[in-house]
């Protein structure tokens, strides 16, 4: 059976409102009035960072302020880190996110090495206090904030006390037994574990692409492929296939994906990356934009001795998908 529609929504990262979104770029006078506020890049939005949203809702509430969920675009470490870590949710989706989580606003911080070389005093000072009166900040207990990140917790709380704001370091949520972080959940798409992950973000993992041109030999084995071509800054789960839902022209559909180049048709020109195979769809969506929300891994790619044992081997996978889901698409919008 297909999942139901809530749940759908939440793995595609659909809402059909939300917060305001603000950029504080300077361009237009900004007044959030008094305010409760979190402060985190968010990647991935997952269970840690929607407990620290319900945080600041809740204060909020109790204050009678607004809640703020303060972000940066870029993310950090796309500008002063070693090398971008590849991201789980694009700028777009998880501002899409966060305006759905119960916030009253966004605030969008542009990063940038200028703001990145201010200590903690400065960035509240000439970038957050000059559109918020902030009433109390609340983050992980890992957080650092400011140049060298010296801005730790304690500090934050010391310089906080002293201007009347109250500063809450928060234990981040465990699973297993482990912290959840962006950097972890990066870790167990990228090793193919997309049922851990899914726990860790509360929905399957999900990544959004557009339709490409493939090699074509799928239609004619039996199973025809789209050619997914994702944003190179995206994370995407390890080589292997998959059982998945995809979501095209507003309607859900389950999937068979194969992530990583198919050893057996590797060579051949038009070798996909990520194929998908939509199990009880049939047209032409070639161009069209489309979503993967990944729900198991079943097997790792390898080599087939012949044609027919790759045949067999991908429509017993298919069979697998159709006993799970069915064939029918559900609409969402």
């Amino acid at each position: 059976m297909m999942p139901l529609r809530e749940e759908l929504e939440r793995d595609f990262l659909i809402a059909t409102s939300g917060a305001p979104v603000v950029r504080l770029d300077g361009n237009a006078p900004v007044d959030l009035g008094d305010a409760v506020i979190a402060i985190g890049a968010f990647d991935g939005i997952h269970i840690g960072h929607r407990s620290l949203i319900e945080r600041i809702v809740a204060d909020a509430r109790r204050r009678g302020v607004a809640a703020v969920a303060v972000t940066f675009d870029p993310d950090p470490d796309s500008v002063v880190g070693p090398g971008p870590a590849p991201k789980l949710t694009s700028v777009d989706d998880r501002l899409h996110a966060l305006a759905a989580s119960g916030v009253d606003t966004v605030a969008v911080v542009p990063f940038s090495r200028e703001l990145a070389a201010m200590d903690h005093r400065a960035f509240f000072e000439q970038v957050l206090l000059p559109v918020m009166r902030v009433r109390a900040v609340h983050v992980g207990s890992d957080f650092r904030l400011g140049r060298g990140g010296k801005g730790t917790v304690e500090v934050l709380r010391a310089w906080g006390a002293a201007c009347g704001i109250e500063v809450f370091g928060h234990s981040l949520v465990l699973d297993d037994g482990s912290a959840v972080s962006a950097s972890r959940i990066r870790s167990l798409v990228a090793a193919g574990d997309v049922a851990a992950a899914r726990s860790e973000l509360g929905r399957r993992f999900m990544v959004r692409g557009t339709i490409g041109s493939g090699r074509g030999q799928g239609t004619g084995m039996g199973f025809p492929t789209a050619n997914v071509i994702v944003d190179p800054g995206l994370q995407v789960p390890g080589d292997g296939v998959y059982a998945a839902l995809a979501l095209v022209d507003g309607c859900v559909w389950p999937a068979a994906v194969n992530v990583g180049l198919p050893p057996t048709f590797a060579m051949l020109p038009g070798a996909a990356r990520l194929e998908a195979n939509l199990i009880g769809f049939s047209g032409n969506i070639r161009g069209e934009n489309i979503s993967l929300a990944f729900d198991a891994f079943l097997r790792p790619s390898r080599v087939f001795d012949s044609t027919d044992e790759l045949i067999a081997t991908v429509l017993g996978n298919i069979e697998t998908i159709r006993e799970t889901f069915g064939e029918s698409g559900v609409r969402l919008v």
